[in-house]
Order: C-alpha cells, then sequence, then structure tokens
C-alpha cells in the first residue's frame, strides 16, 4: 500500500510540474518549481510546495497567479491521469527552498545527467548543439521542415526528449513562449520561435535566420485586435478603458502607450476568442488566415503586431566556433527546405527547332539548365518553378513540342 501510495504522488507531482513548465501560458508562473506533494491518505486533496525565483513580493505575486491557475492545472491532470478522483490542489511557498529552485534547473538537471551518464559509461561526450523545438500549433510544420533539411526527428507522446538522426544534435521540445528566455540564459544554444514571443519575453539573443513558415502556410501571422460583430468599438482609439484579454501581455501594452490608449490588459491563460464580448470587450489573438476569428463571430479592428518564426541563438554559443557553424549550417538547410515547400523540378525534352518557343513559355528560378540530348536529337530542359503554375504551364509545353514532361517534389532549394 505504501509503494503504491508513493508510485501515485510521484506520478501526480511529475504532472503537475509537466504542467506548470510545458504547457501553463502564464509568464509570471515560469518562475515555478515543483519541490514535492503532500497527498491525503484518500488521494482527494494534495499540497504541492513550490520554489519561486526572485524576491518576497514577487514570490508572492507568482504565489497568487499560480493560485489561480488551480482550476486548469487540475483539468490538464484529469486528462492525463488515470485516477478516479484528481485531487484538489492547494500551493505554498516552499520555505527550506524559497531562493532556489527555478524552472530551468530541471532542464539543467536532464542535461548533466545525460553527460554524467556519458562519463560513466567511458565514452567520451560528443559535442553536441543543444535545440529547441517549439511545442505546440508550429510543432508539426516545423518537425516537417526539418525532414526536408534532411534531419529525421522522432517524437513520443509521453516525452519532451525528441531523438533526431544527428549524433550533433541534442533536440528539446520546448513552447514558443519560453524558448527565448531559455536561450537567453544558456540552458539551450538555439532554437526556433516566434518574433513574436521574443519581443514579449524582451529576450536578448540572436536572430540566425528569418523563417517564414507557420501552422498552415508559408507566411507570417498577426496578433490583431478583434471585438465582436456587433460591437460598437470600430477602432482601437475605442478601447480606451476598455478591458482586453490576450497572452501577448506586454506587447499589446506597448502598443497601447505609444497611442496614449489606456486600457487594462489582462493575461489569457487559453479560449481567448470565447470570452468576448461577456467577459471582456476586446481580445488580442494570433491569426493566420482569420477563419477561426470569423466563426467565433469576431471582426479585427487593428493589427498590434506581425510575426514570424525565427531561429535564435545564445550570444555566448554564437561566439563558440563549432557551434556557429553548426547553426549556420543548420539555417541554410532549414530556409532551403522552406522554399522548396512551394517549387517543384521539372523536366523535359524539346527539339532544336522548338526550343526557343518553349523558353519563351517557361518561367525559371533561374535560368534553365538545357543539355544537347545524344545524336543532336534536341535538348533536355530542366528548371525549378513555383508549384502553383505547373498545372497551367504543363499544357502549354506540350502544345510547344515538350516531351517526356516530368515533375518531381523538392526537398531543399539552395539559392
Amino acid at each position: 500500500m505504501t509503494r503504491r501510495f508513493e508510485k501515485v504522488r510521484g506520478v501526480i507531482e511529475q504532472e503537475i510540474s509537466k504542467v506548470i513548465l510545458y504547457r501553463l501560458q502564464d509568464p509570471r508562473i515560469n518562475l515555478v518549481t515543483v519541490t514535492r506533494v503532500e497527498l491525503s491518505p484518500d488521494l482527494r486533496m494534495a499540497k504541492v510546495y513550490v520554489a519561486i525565483q526572485g524576491d518576497e513580493p514577487s514570490q508572492k505575486k507568482t504565489l497568487n497567479a499560480l493560485k489561480h491557475a488551480k482550476g486548469y492545472i487540475q483539468s490538464e491532470m484529469a486528462s492525463h491521469l488515470k485516477l478516479k478522483n484528481t485531487p484538489s490542489l492547494t500551493f505554498y511557498l516552499d520555505e527550506a527552498r524559497k531562493k532556489s529552485g527555478h524552472v530551468l534547473e530541471l532542464i539543467e538537471k536532464a542535461i548533466n545527467e545525460e553527460k554524467n551518464i556519458a562519463e560513466n559509461r567511458g565514452s567520451e561526450i560528443m559535442e553536441k548543439l543543444k535545440f529547441g523545438i517549439p511545442k505546440g500549433s508550429l510543432q508539426e510544420a516545423t518537425i516537417g521542415m526539418m525532414k526536408n533539411a534532411g534531419y529525421r526527428v522522432y517524437v513520443s507522446s509521453r516525452s519532451y526528449y525528441p531523438t533526431v538522426d544527428d549524433d550533433e544534435l541534442s533536440v528539446r521540445l520546448i513552447r514558443p513562449q519560453d524558448m527565448s528566455r531559455y536561450v537567453e540564459k544558456g540552458i539551450i544554444d538555439a532554437g526556433l520561435t516566434g518574433q513574436d514571443w521574443v519581443e514579449e519575453a524582451g529576450s536578448d539573443v540572436r536572430c540566425v535566420e528569418k523563417l517564414v513558415y507557420a501552422k498552415q502556410k508559408l507566411t507570417t501571422v498577426r496578433w490583431v485586435f478583434a471585438v465582436p460583430e456587433d460591437s460598437p468599438v470600430k477602432s482601437v482609439e475605442d478601447l480606451q478603458g476598455k478591458r482586453i484579454s490576450t497572452e501577448l501581455v506586454n506587447v499589446t501594452k506597448r502598443y497601447l502607450e505609444e497611442r496614449n490608449i489606456h486600457a487594462e490588459v489582462e493575461f489569457s491563460h487559453g479560449a481567448t476568442e470565447a470570452k468576448a464580448p461577456d467577459l471582456v470587450d476586446a481580445i488580442v489573438e494570433l491569426t493566420e488566415t482569420g477563419s477561426s476569428l470569423r466563426a467565433n463571430n469576431l471582426r479585427i479592428i487593428d493589427t498590434v503586431t506581425e510575426s514570424a518564426t525565427v531561429f535564435i541563438s545564445n550570444h555566448k554559443s554564437w561566439e563558440d566556433p563549432w557551434k556557429k557553424q553548426k547553426m549556420e549550417n543548420l539555417a541554410i538547410l532549414f530556409q532551403g527546405a522552406i522554399i522548396a515547400r512551394e517549387k517543384v523540378g521539372l523536366k523535359m525534352n524539346i527539339s532544336n527547332e522548338g526550343l526557343n518557343a518553349l523558353l519563351e513559355k517557361l518561367p525559371a528560378l533561374r535560368t534553365p539548365t538545357i543539355s544537347p540530348l545524344s545524336g543532336n536529337a534536341g535538348y533536355a530542359v530542366e528548371t525549378i518553378l513555383d508549384e502553383s503554375v505547373v498545372r497551367n504551364i504543363i499544357p502549354e509545353l506540350k502544345r510547344v513540342g515538350a516531351e517526356g514532361i516530368i515533375e518531381y517534389p523538392l526537398n531543399k532549394v539552395i539559392l
């Protein structure tokens, strides 16, 4: 019975830590580390002791934010754990570790453990680049992009430590909201995140490359002010004295301050689109196509900022020659994979007489490659073009005499 109780306690403690570290989208709670959990014998109550970085006022403020997020944490636990009853949580500041315990310690500990294991086995630790992949909406698109770039990433549904077929990379899944802080502090060397989250965190990192891809399309995304369709608010100036809900609190506040608009901006834990008009007057939400906002009967009144995915690096890591070259190599391959997503290769044969007519019809990323066929039988022509024009151009190429037309997908296009 005692062994089972300890096992359950350990599982609950681990799950609470995961929710706070990876799924709770509140910047005030990112400095929290769960130090221990005390369960009641009937598993209905749990005292959660936490360590919080900062001075006493900031610790109290963070603890209050954690208490307000209790319902969300419990619901996330309920959806992941197979328990008859999810315990009710009560949070306490761990006085014994008041000045210790940053959530980043968890990642640092994992890194050190990996090194110690290798040392104990007597093997030489290969130099690795610690790289962060954004967890959430960008995760699938990022893994697909990396596959086209030549890196196969394998993600377990139960792990935040994916594997990759490159011994020089150590990969971790990290929320985009947290990525720039981990990079800035050197917990990881580099990672992919949105420019919006770098600005929100105010992180001092190096932008290695801007990579324009999103969840659905190769495009930038927008954070926009949105209000209900029947709202009297017509412009951002009409938000004077209103209440606004968003995850992008700091950027939104700066935007309003620059325009001398005084409004209450509150952090949203999620389901932001459902909060207007009953809870708030307006929201600031991320949109790629605007379809979700329209589906929720919301209309856009202004754009706060545009954002794209950025490849960021820790400054110290960038000064390391080996890591810098590794990051530059990754950036070249990632950019090539992104460019290739909307392009295809096209090759065909054409007679000597038909070459000029074909070249007039054929758009190209660069000058087409033209090679003579044996026996003076004509030419082989190969080029790269946008996939969107292929369906229209192939019939035209056929009409001017092109034969053996082959369209093929591309993994990378390096310009």
